[in-house]
């Protein structure tokens, strides 16, 4: 592998250039890169062009990976928990744009359908259930949990892949499968909540700590070590900490400070009115160097007539004349 510069933007909005040694393409969308100097390992996630072209819906997501990531950062810049994916940079306007992430943790879980030992079934359910907390404090429902997302190293989950991610209350857009996704995200109905990844995970610890099929609600009354979701899949669901609670492991953000780094949010916004002007191109005028004003615009939307615009001035100046005539 030959050392190459990588070039992009810090989720602060700083330019940065890096010297790595980037891994064959085995997945068009995402490769491995390693820092020349320090061997650290690190994630690149990426629209190929081909694709892009075909799909343009890929650089949404890829934008909103980077979104959602910055968020993360702002909330949790003094404790990030390992559970959740690590936004390290991200080179968005050009052919082939990309997000950085901090290297994968383990293995998709999928490799270990019904091979966990009773201790790492628990732990399994409690890192996870420990991520969908940690979001929900953050705003952040992530609507893609499943097999392909989380990764299991032997003592802690990550969960991968802010691309489908969304805030907290806004409008559900139909997407995903059952069993993983539930029925009000398939059918797109009322506003995303905590209870949607709440849902997912519960799927995820079934399918991974029996190994069997899902097909409707699983019946976790066999089971003793999955009591603590026995009602995750009703009309009423817990929250994720009543659900830890059960499992006799505190709240994580009573020792997660969630907060606000200025700096971030800075680059946030940055980079979503960079996101929005790309969006919303401005017409550049014939004449380089002469600026057109825009016209004033009445209430329904039309450009006011010339006359129009200059009478208050004219009447102004009529008044000044009178005042003066009389005044001498």
């Amino acid at each position: 592998m030959e050392p190459e510069p990588l070039t992009f933007d810090s989720p602060e909005g700083d330019p940065v250039t890096w010297e790595v040694e980037a891994e064959p393409w085995h997945d068009p969308f995402e490769r491995r890169l390693t820092l020349v100097v320090q061997g650290v390992k690190l994630v690149q996630r990426r629209v190929p062009r081909a694709a892009g072209r075909d799909r343009e819906h890929l650089y949404d997501l890829l934008e909103n990976e980077a979104r959602m990531g910055a968020r993360l950062l702002t909330r949790l810049r003094r404790a990030y928990p390992p559970e959740l994916p690590r936004l390290l940079g991200y080179s968005l306007d050009e052919e082939e744009p990309f997000v950085l992430l901090s290297d994968y943790r383990g293995e998709p879980v999928s490799r270990y359908f019904g091979a966990l030992l009773i201790n790492d079934q628990r732990a399994l359910q409690v890192s996870l259930l420990r991520a969908v907390r940690i979001l929900s404090a953050c705003g952040i429902v992530h609507r893609r949990i499943e097999p392909a997302t989380v990764r299991w190293d032997g003592s802690a989950v990550q969960l991968t892949d802010l691309s489908h991610a969304a805030l907290a209350g806004t409008r559900r857009l139909r997407m995903g499968r059952p069993p993983y996704a539930c029925p009000a995200q398939r059918e797109g109905t009322g506003l995303t909540a905590t209870s949607d990844d709440l849902w997912s995970a519960g799927m995820v610890i079934y399918r991974t700590v029996t190994g069997r099929e899902i097909t409707g609600l699983p019946d976790l009354s066999a089971t003793p070590a999955l009591q603590p979701l026995n009602d995750v899949f009703s009309g009423s669901p817990p929250s994720p900490q009543e659900v830890l609670a059960r499992l006799r492991t505190p709240d994580p953000m009573q020792s997660i400070p969630v907060e606000q780094d200025l700096a971030l949010e800075e680059g946030r916004a940055a980079f979503d009115r960079a996101r929005a002007a790309r969006r919303e191109p401005v017409a550049v005028p014939e004449s380089p160097t002469r600026v057109h004003p825009v016209a004033e615009e009445e209430e329904d939307g039309r450009a006011l007539p010339w006359w129009a615009r200059w009478a208050p001035l004219a009447v102004l100046i009529v008044l000044l004349v009178v005042l003066w005539a009389v005044t001498r």
